[in-house]
């Protein structure tokens, strides 16, 4: 009975996450075509949201009537971490990307009224399904929803955890997986921010879980359907997702060699169908990068495809060649046996907001109860979650800079074998109160984190009507009080060159260009190839830019390092001659360019 019970749960909560991501792609499909400003398509979008979130509680809710006073116990603890991150959410946007791209780009979707390709941001090119369910609501200006989507997605990969989890033990080592997974630190900061790393990580997820279940019932071609859809969907999300997708194709590929007696009819039809079901929520997105830039993966594979159009990304930083482990070098003087105990370190040793040190916070008991999770049964499931997180692991240990959410993928692998960890611990250990006493341990530790930054972001204030959102923006994003000044002094017809803001353009209500890299390629062009002043000041108005938003540190220090003398003397006769300074606060200023 509880095995039919937790399938239903998987499947339902799977069919929820495809549900979300086919009225994405419907939102991109009719974007594409102008329909941004439609009510009846936004309407539809919020509504997909809201009956998905319904759907999702019914069901939470549901599970946990049937649980016992302990599994009661663990969902009520559950409930408040949740309770917490949906406070969090509420307060105004202030996280990096969501200023710079999955907030920014929809609102510049909104105001246009359609989706169209903003070559100045190369990371606009990269899938963006969850993107596409933030648009209305940044459209009508509720932008802590998008929060509460990228929160809610969280909730779907721990249920479809906890689904998978009761299926092979109870409903209590399923909430158990439950918490662990939301209650993972970099899993809690993300939860609040409308970013789309947990988006992939439960369309990666179900996948693996459906395939999972697929290949105890090698029959039932819905589950199959079900996993080339979430693969599909992954992809869609996030370039990451493509990662996530091949290490899928090839775990499949794994699953049919593996099975007896087959033949190659069969298995082609199966193959056909997993492939298929994948590429359907993938193709808009390459489509729609292949018409814009003839590459259908642009900004990544140029040299496979050379496009017509490579967008205005000047001034990108690279490291040219250099692999991770000589940028670690370089970056941070790594020596060679801490670049060798990465894949640890990024268990013990995660801090938030320090790149060194992976740019979040993950948890040592991902891994502390492996030496115990593959004993017993079920051996061939826990080994197809071993090498999912392995493979992951590796590969984005080699391919992109370390960072904790990068790697999210492999943390619900992780705690489904942390929990077979347990459970054989448990069957097999004659004092379980040590057990218990790590996990409580364990759980303490990761509510303190949330206490802690909880008390970091202060929402309390904000939601009582004690500290209004301008005064709360001002506060916490520096930038912020230069963009009031903007938007309403400024005419509705300013353009902004935005220099050294990190592209945090979300807050600017008026026309803005930025470079497609951190640093200023526009402005370092039109200094260099003019022979006096006035031709620095031709070159931006050709652009039709009548204004300068600077954070004054990084651009004087940067232009003394990589200007010659003859052209710090025309720099500095353009900034004499054509620039007015309109406002200054907290390292940020804005200049008027004359005429």
């Amino acid at each position: 009975m509880i095995e039919e019970r937790s399938s239903h749960l998987l499947f339902h909560a799977t069919l929820i996450g495809s549900v979300l991501g086919l009225a994405a792609t419907i939102y991109l499909l009719f974007g594409l075509a102008g329909y941004v400003a439609s009510a009846w398509l936004n309407l539809f979008v919020a509504g997909s949201f809201v009956a998905a979130a319904l759907a999702s509680l019914f069901l939470f809710l549901k599970t946990l009537s049937a649980a016992n006073s302990l599994g009661r116990g663990i969902g009520g603890v559950i409930v408040i971490f949740l309770a917490a991150e949906i406070l969090l959410s509420l307060v105004p946007p202030t996280a990096r990307d969501e200023l710079t791209h999955h907030l920014a780009i929809p609102r510049l979707y909104a105001r246009a009224g359609r989706i169209f390709e903003v070559s100045m941001a190369p990371y606009s090119y990269y899938p963006m399904l969850l993107d596409m369910l933030y648009t209305p609501w940044v459209y009508w200006g509720y932008d802590s929803v998008p929060k509460l989507i990228h929160c809610f997605y969280g909730f779907l990969t721990g249920f479809a955890l906890c689904a998978y989890l009761s299926r092979r033990m109870n409903f209590i080592y399923g909430l158990l997986g439950f918490f662990f997974f939301i209650s993972i630190p970099a899993v809690l900061r993300l939860n609040h921010w409308a970013y789309v790393d947990l988006g992939t990580t439960f369309y990666s997820t179900a996948s693996l879980l459906c395939l999972i279940r697929w290949r105890e019932d090698q029959t039932a071609s819905s589950w199959l359907a079900l996993a080339g859809t979430s693969m599909g969907f992954a992809a869609s999300t996030k370039p990451n997702g493509f990662l996530a997708a091949l290490i899928l194709f090839f775990l499949m590929a794994f699953v049919l060699a593996g099975a007896p007696q087959r033949s190659v009819g069969k298995i082609a039809r199966q193959m056909f169908l997993f492939i298929v079901m994948a590429a359907l929520p993938v193709a808009p997105w390459l489509a729609k990068n292949w018409w814009q830039t003839g590459n259908p993966f642009f900004p990544l594979l140029a040299g496979f495809f050379p496009g017509h159009n490579t967008g205005d990304a000047q001034g990108a930083v690279t490291f040219g060649g250099l692999g991770i482990f000589a940028k670690r070098e370089l970056l941070y003087g790594e020596s060679w046996w801490q670049m060798a105990a990465l894949p640890l370190r990024l268990f013990f040793s995660g801090r938030d907001d320090n790149p060194q040190y992976f740019d979040g916070v993950l948890s040592p008991i991902l891994i502390l109860f492996l030496p115990w999770a593959f004993k017993g049964k079920w051996r061939e499931e826990k080994k197809l979650l071993a090498a999912f997180a392995l493979l992951y692991l590796a590969f984005a240990l080699f391919l992109v800079d370390m960072r904790a959410r990068y790697v999210l993928p492999i943390v619900p692998p992780l705690v489904a074998l942390m929990i077979y960890g347990v459970f054989n611990v448990y069957l097999r250990i004659k004092r379980p109160r040590y057990l218990f006493a790590i996990l409580v341990f364990f759980a303490l530790l990761h509510g303190f984190y949330l206490g802690r930054y909880f008390q970091a972001v202060g929402p309390l204030g904000y939601l009582a009507g004690r500290e209004s959102r301008d005064a709360y923006l001002t506060r916490l994003v520096p930038e912020y009080s230069t963009f009031y000044y903007i938007n309403h002094e400024l005419p509705l017809t300013a353009k902004i060159y935005l220099l050294f803001i990190g592209r945090r353009a979300y807050y600017c209500d008026r026309d803005y260009i930025h470079d497609g890299g951190e640093l200023p390629g526009l402005l370092v062009s039109a200094i260099q190839s003019a022979r006096d002043s006035s031709e620095i000041g031709e070159t931006l108005e050709r652009k039709g830019i009548t204004h300068l938003m600077v954070r004054e540190g990084l651009l004087v220090r940067f232009l003394d390092n990589n200007l010659s003398p003859n052209q710090h003397i025309l720099w500095n006769r353009f900034v004499a001659e054509r620039l007015h300074a309109r406002f200054r606060d907290r390292g940020y200023a804005l200049y008027q360019l004359d005429g």
